[in-house]
């Protein structure tokens, strides 16, 4: 029997690989919602759901996302209740984004389904290799990562 993919040969094409499958496996479950949401507005509500309030600016570096992607990111989860803008408490120029009640339980329900991909995606490796796993890619994205 034949393997479903070749060994890859490069370790940059084996972590292409296995983004490329996190994110098809993760806009599956999303669209099981029937709400117009994929991988985006999953990692975005995720990272909104720990570092709320915060501005679009700082949602866009935290999730390397351009202005115009995070705008869009940002109506999708405001027209879906999630979200909303409202004036920066310190900085008059800027609005800063406020995770609802709403976002609330939609993260929840988004989180179990990206839990149970999380959970595929390392359903093979036990406790102890998942933490090795964690700690060496976490070394190499740091040795990757500016100064």
């Amino acid at each position: 029997m034949t393997e479903p993919f070749p060994r890859p040969t490069s370790f940059g094409l084996l972590l292409r690989q296995v983004g490329d499958g996190l994110v098809r496996q993760l806009d599956a479950t999303m669209a099981e919602e029937d709400l117009g949401i994929g991988f985006t507005h999953y990692v975005g509500l995720k990272v909104l759901s720990q570092l709320a309030p915060c501005t679009a600016a700082e949602l866009g570096q935290a999730i390397n996302q351009v202005p115009s992607a995070v705008t869009r990111l940002l109506d999708r989860l405001e027209s879906l209740g999630a979200v909303r803008r409202e004036p920066h408490a310190q900085d008059r120029r800027a609005l800063q984004l406020v995770v609802t009640d709403d976002g609330k339980a939609l993260w929840e329900r988004l989180k179990v389904r990206g839990d149970r991909i999380m959970d595929l995606a390392l359903g093979d490796l036990d406790e102890a290799e998942r933490e090795q796993l964690f700690s060496l890619l976490t070394r190499v994205r740091d040795a990757l990562s500016p100064p």
